[in-house]
């Protein structure tokens, strides 16, 4: 009984001194610097979590760019003329992975500003990103520049095809208007020629050269002479370059227009009909075109 009582006693002592030690001062600034540190611990945490998450994302980042990069170097340097969509696409492309380089050295920069990690691992890896950074940079500057030398390039090639193009129409008009310049030439020449080398003749008795109005009468012992007044259609019209003989079908025949001597002859066929032939056809039409005979 002596003994529990005693255990009850230094029960009720302890259970005093550790009410006492909770309920001091000491004891309640001991347990808010405790938790004051948990909360800087558990920010800090947060804080380099959130720190290398953004150096992880750097580095995936610039990894695509290299995929990128890679693709972008392939087309531009393929040797192939790159079509206006591609070319666009490029552009478009190169502006994009531009602006992310732009970005991820912005992020580089306020990591290399972090003052509460001294890691010199953690600086050596920024410091080689930052020089890739550059790199690309470089690169990218490059693609942009060859991009614009083939804009400059393309333009220039569809401006001398578009005074090409030009120069071709004016060509084919300057063609085509001598074309129909020469057509109309031949046409005038082949006029010409034909009128050059056309004769008329006609052949009948007296009375039907009068009635032809070939003939008029003449007075007391005058004969009769051509007259002016003959109309055009009362003619044959031949080609003397092809006619150098007329069958008069008449046994007797008489030249009335003057052609001149041995140029031309009046003489039977076998049949005895009168056949003129012409045996100097320049020198028997020098004077006239207008062939006249009197036949019976």
């Amino acid at each position: 009984m002596k003994q529990f009582l005693s255990l009850l006693t230094i029960v009720f002592i302890l259970s005093s001194l550790t009410s006492c030690v909770e309920s001091s001062k000491k004891y309640k600034t001991l347990l808010a610097q405790m938790d004051s540190l948990t909360l800087v611990k558990d920010s800090t945490s947060a804080e380099l979590e959130q720190v290398f998450e953004t150096l992880n994302e750097v580095e995936n980042g610039l990894k695509s760019l290299r995929e990128a990069e890679n693709i972008l170097a392939l087309q531009t340097q393929s040797g192939k003329e790159l079509t206006l969509n591609t070319r666009e696409q490029m552009k478009s492309d190169v502006a994009a992975i531009s602006e992310a380089i732009a970005g991820y050295k912005s992020q580089i920069e306020k990591l290399k500003n972090e003052n509460r990690i001294k890691s010199a691992e953690f600086k050596k890896r920024l410091d080689i990103l930052s020089m890739e950074l550059e790199e690309k940079s470089v690169l990218i500057a490059d693609l942009q520049k060859q991009l614009e030398e083939k804009d400059s390039q393309l333009r220039l090639k569809t401006q001398q095809i578009a005074t090409l193009d030009q120069a071709v129409n004016n060509l084919r008009s300057d063609v085509s208007s001598l074309s129909q310049e020469k057509e109309a030439q031949k046409e005038t020449i082949a006029t010409q020629d034909q009128l050059l080398n056309s004769a008329f003749y006609i052949s009948g008795t007296k009375d039907e050269l009068i009635t032809a109005r070939v003939l008029s009468k003449g007075g007391l012992f005058r004969s009769a002479r051509i007259s002016y007044e003959a109309e055009q259609s009362a003619f044959v019209k031949i080609d003397i370059r092809d006619v150098n003989e007329i069958n008069l079908n008449a046994k007797r025949a008489k030249v009335l227009s003057v052609h001149p001597t041995g140029t031309y002859t009046v003489e039977p066929d076998e049949n005895g009909m009168q056949v003129i032939k012409i045996s100097s056809p320049a020198s028997f039409w020098e004077q006239t075109k207008y062939l006249v005979i009197q036949i019976q």
